[in-house]
């Protein structure tokens, strides 16, 4: 399905500002989805801006198309540090509790997560590495080869860390370690879906860019864990 991914990223956001509602009533469900608001805005900028900066030797040119988010690549780690950057930022003006905002927005941040997966699933992007016992599956150019069904691993593993963060929220931990939990999931799979993927990508030390940015988010998420246990 060609052009799937802006529509499957924009179904998993509106889920996860659903999400907010059903499941934050306690804590006024305008608040939390305002809230789930600003973090997509932020999200959605700061992935972009890491994607550019990425890839900088092709957008110095193309200073428009730069901006054109719509037309494909968003980095997950730098919508991570995005909406993470909101949260801290509207905390310090509004004196709101950073960490409650951060394990509020823990759950939506992986459904977000998983359909970016799934989205690339439909078209193609981040695809696997060429594997003999591989399903066929196509590239961005449409070559299908067997290859490594990333995107499939990397959206079920990242569903199956939301129902752990849903379960675990339903026990009394400090504020922050449910976002710190979800962080380091988001870096592991990613990290580990790294060393599957075949596209094309920056890379630092014969390390995938995206697999050091996951490795960053990762330790993040941990060093949380541990602050807040």
């Amino acid at each position: 399905m060609s052009n799937a991914y802006p529509y499957v990223l924009a179904a998993g956001a509106l889920l996860g500002l659903v999400w907010l509602g059903v499941f934050h009533r306690q804590s006024s469900p305008e608040s939390s989805i305002d809230l789930g608001l600003l973090a997509l805005f932020a999200g959605l900028v700061g992935a972009r801006i890491a994607h550019v900066a990425a890839y900088w030797s092709y957008y110095s040119s193309r200073l428009i198309e730069a901006a054109q988010f719509w037309q494909g690549g968003l980095s997950w780690a730098g919508g991570a540090a995005g909406s993470l950057l909101a949260l801290a930022l509207i905390g310090g003006i509004t004196k709101r509790n950073f960490w409650a905002d951060a394990d509020r927005l823990a759950a939506p941040a992986l459904i977000v997560g998983s359909a970016g997966w799934f989205g690339c699933l439909l078209d193609a992007c981040a695809y696997g590495q060429s594997t003999p016992h591989g399903p066929p599956m196509p590239d961005l150019l449409g070559v299908v080869a067997p290859r490594w069904p990333t995107q499939a691993i990397g959206g079920v593993l990242t569903l199956l860390a939301l129902v752990a963060v849903y379960l675990l929220s339903e026990a009394k931990f400090a504020p922050g370690a449910l976002a710190a939990a979800a962080l380091l999931a988001l870096g592991a799979i990613n990290l580990g879906a790294s060393f599957l993927r075949g596209d094309p990508t920056p890379v630092i030390a014969g390390l995938r860019l995206d697999g050091v940015a996951a490795a960053a988010v990762m330790l993040l998420g941990g060093i949380g864990l541990v602050a807040k246990r």
